[in-house]
């Protein structure tokens, strides 16, 4: 499975955050991983900001840095679930959203 390894931040917060984007293809035609990743990133956390009633973040309050891209088919690239718990942020090939290992509906 490719999957692109990152880092974030929200804007007025020191805190860097993790993520992880599992998924069944990623594309080369994109303005950049950054942008392929933020998209589900900021659903994901307007969802979670919500449930705890915090006000919802637009696109240009969120960065995000990428890690690393595994897109080779060949190399096992398995992790298992519990890898979950340590982001803040993972999207799994599913299209499963978690936040702090916490699955998001």
């Amino acid at each position: 499975m490719p999957f692109i390894a990152f880092i974030y931040r929200i804007e007025g917060n020191p805190r860097i955050y993790y993520g992880k984007h599992d998924s069944e293809y990623i594309s080369d035609d994109h303005e950049g991983l950054d942008i392929e990743v933020k998209y589900n990133l900021l659903q994901a956390i307007n969802r979670y900001r919500t449930t705890k009633k915090t006000p919802i973040l637009n696109e240009s309050q969120i960065t995000v840095g990428i890690l690393s891209l595994s897109i080779n088919k060949y190399i096992p690239t398995y992790s298992s679930d519990a890898e979950i718990k340590c982001f803040d942020y993972y999207h799994d090939y599913n299209g499963n959203l978690f936040i702090n290992g916490i699955k998001q509906i």
